[in-house]
């Protein structure tokens, strides 16, 4: 299965079901990841877990963004930077 399909089948989840995942995931992360050259620190993890359960909590204080918005978001963070950067010239 490619990343594309899995990233599909998710999106495709209900949002109990995909919450249900992200548990799921987070508590096998070390076993799925276990080849990777990366570690989060212990101040790192007490950070994700306090999000996840600030998530789990209270869900409707988060803004649901799909891939599109995503990128707009990140294009105007992008062009903001790159204006600052060129103004402190």
């Amino acid at each position: 299965m490619s990343v594309e399909q899995i990233e599909a089948s998710i999106e495709a989840m209900p949002a109990s079901e995909r919450r249900k995942f992200v548990r799921w995931f987070d508590a096998h992360r070390d076993e799925l990841l276990a080849t990777a050259d990366f570690e989060l620190s212990d101040s790192q993890k007490k950070e994700v877990l306090h999000r996840r359960r600030e998530y789990d909590e209270h869900p409707e204080r988060f803004v649901r963004m799909n891939k599109k918005s995503l990128d707009q978001m990140f294009n105007r963070i992008r062009k903001n930077v790159a204006a600052r950067l060129s103004s402190a010239r």
